[in-house]
């Protein structure tokens, strides 16, 4: 092989590895107000219902998360807000619905929608962690079910509970570490289809 063949050939397999390790960057979500993440669920009678959430607020005195849909000519919406000790060092989900036009403010051990950073730290360091009088254990996203929102991967970490059938993909980010998808388990199912602002 001469001189200009091997410089070829060493162009083309630096220009293989580059694209390569570029094809598998992930994408983490800017979470800021005003961003909406839209998240596809199914009704009691497994119709696709699309819950739009809005990031209201995001500041050192509170988190707040609106929902709005359209219900005939009706559009119903209500509000969670998060403590910034839930968000710090919450241990507790809240699932129970909203009331149209209520604003729920969560008490300060629970969040919705995400977990708190003190879990977050745990299950990456320990790779094990307690949340909703729950044991949950960092694991490997299983190979298919990698969330994909706009043709990009999600940055997210996938655990799943110890002896139970709770599986949660978080977004891999410590601002504001929203749970992307969701399967098993007591609360709901969902899983983010759209994000926009």
């Amino acid at each position: 092989m001469n001189l200009k063949m091997k410089t070829v050939s060493i162009a083309l397999l630096m220009l293989f590895v580059v694209s390569s390790v570029t094809a598998q960057k992930k994408t983490n979500l800017n979470i800021k107000p005003n961003l909406v993440l839209t998240y596809s669920a199914k009704d009691p009678k497994g119709n696709e219902v699309l819950l739009p959430l809005e990031i209201k607020e995001l500041n050192d005195k509170k988190i707040v998360l609106e929902y709005s849909m359209i219900n005939g000519d009706k559009k119903i919406s209500g509000e969670w807000v998060i403590s910034p000790k839930g968000l710090k060092s919450g241990k507790y989900f809240n699932w129970q619905a909203l009331n149209p036009s209520e604003v729920r403010i969560l008490p300060k051990d629970q969040t919705i929608f995400c977990v708190s950073k003190k879990f977050l730290d745990e299950i990456k360091s320990k790779k094990t962690a307690k949340y909703d009088d729950k044991t949950f254990e960092l694991k490997e996203i299983p190979k298919g079910k990698e969330i994909i929102v706009d043709g990009k991967e999600i940055d997210a970490i996938y655990i799943a509970e110890k002896g139970g059938d709770s599986k949660y993909w978080i977004l891999n980010n410590r601002d504001l570490p929203f749970i992307v998808n969701s399967a098993g388990g007591d609360g709901p199912s969902f899983k983010l289809t759209k994000v926009s602002k």
